[in-house]
């Protein structure tokens, strides 16, 4: 079975091509839409796009810096994922698995 294994450093800089590519403009917009609101400096409220970019990367962060070489980590609609291929960021609506 094939498996690869990146340094904290490799995984680093995944997660800043993630940051650079991922579409956080259209999960604001979905925000704004529907009215979205997150709990944020005392109050709840529809998130600004720099608290939506400071989350997404606080949670790749959290997935890089996870000793287990596959984990998940989420909130907001937003999910991390670190797999033995690299990292992933979704917004996720609706989810269903069995």
């Amino acid at each position: 079975m094939y498996h690869e294994k990146f340094t904290t450093s490799e995984l680093e800089i995944k997660a800043d091509e993630i940051m650079r590519t991922f579409d956080f403009e259209r999960v604001l917009k979905h925000m704004e839409e529907t009215d979205w609101k997150w709990y944020h400096a005392g109050e709840m409220k529809v998130p600004d796009l720099e608290a939506i970019r400071n989350q997404a990367r606080a949670l790749l962060t959290h997935a890089i810096w996870t000793e287990t070489p596959t984990t998940n980590t989420g909130t907001g609609g937003f999910m991390a994922y670190k797999f033995t291929w690299g990292l992933s960021l979704t917004f996720q609506l609706a989810s269903s698995h069995a």
